[in-house]
């Protein structure tokens, strides 16, 4: 994870703020999808990594749907997370990555269609 990011020790706070959200998030929603904060957490690596594969060009053989779905098997303790919950997860990641601000603000300026800064 550190290479997705590439700034030392930035993987171990993600990962530390990863699985507080995951608790975080099943605690104050009991009715959501996730059987447990575990699956949460799994999903959650399993989305940055589909977002990397998918968006980083060095990476040649790119992750299907199918791929998506067959890695996230069982990961709702035991059982399988509903097939069009992970479909959507996969397209909304191959139509719209994932980018951190400072890549957001790097990709704007880059853009012709981005405005002129203030002067």
């Amino acid at each position: 994870l550190g290479v997705v990011y590439g700034r030392p020790g930035e993987a171990q706070k993600i990962d530390r703020m990863m699985e507080k959200y995951a608790e975080r998030y099943c605690l104050h929603n009991g009715n959501s999808v996730f059987a447990t904060a575990d699956c949460a957490y799994v999903l959650a690596y399993s989305v940055i990594m589909l977002n990397t594969d998918l968006h980083n060009p060095a990476i040649k053989n790119k992750m299907t749907k199918e791929g998506f779905l067959r890695n996230n098997r069982g990961i709702n303790d035991g059982n399988d997370l509903p097939k069009e919950f992970l479909e959507d997860i996969y397209e909304k990641i191959a139509a719209d990555p994932i980018r951190m601000n400072d890549e957001e603000k790097e990709a704007d300026a880059k853009s012709p269609s981005s405005p002129a800064p203030p002067t």
